[in-house]
């Protein structure tokens, strides 16, 4: 769908509430196609298909809405339709010492486990999950150093 104003989305009440203006997981392509803007992109592959918008991309599985993500918080934007609030994703320190202490000056609570001994998964009240890990693969790296790599909201 073309609009004339791009759409606001404030990563704050992502992260917070799971609000991602009026979309939900489990919703049809067709569905957010006329309800929502147009990818910037659109990729298919065999297993489904991924749209993009800037930074942010929605992956499509029976042509239903399965998970947003994003891996990429360099110049972090919404693309053509998207206009992003970016909270905390402007932070020059994504470490997940500085993440967690964010997250609780604003009353986000959250579940922090650890994969292997280099990755870590915080999942937000919300359902979002935020994913850490050891950049510098080195051992012994002390946990609180390691950084925001991605975040996931998947059914």
């Amino acid at each position: 769908m073309k609009l004339d104003n791009k759409i606001e989305i404030s990563i704050f009440d992502f992260f917070k509430y799971g609000k991602f203006d009026y979309i939900k997981l489990g919703q049809t392509k067709e569905w957010i196609l006329n309800n929502f803007p147009d990818p910037d992109t659109q990729s298919k592959y065999k297993w489904g298909d991924i749209w993009q918008y800037g930074n942010i991309e929605f992956t499509f599985s029976e042509n239903k809405l399965v998970l947003i993500f994003s891996d990429k918080f360099d110049n972090f934007n919404g693309g053509d339709n998207l206009l992003i609030d970016n909270w905390i994703l402007d932070e020059k320190d994504l470490s997940l010492i500085h993440i967690l202490k964010i997250l609780n000056e604003n009353n986000i609570d959250y579940k922090k486990k650890t994969f292997n001994t280099d990755n870590i998964k915080v999942t937000l009240e919300s359902g979002v999950t935020l994913c850490f890990y050891n950049l510098d693969e080195v051992e012994n790296t002390n946990i609180n150093n390691y950084k925001m790599i991605a975040f996931e909201f998947t059914l």
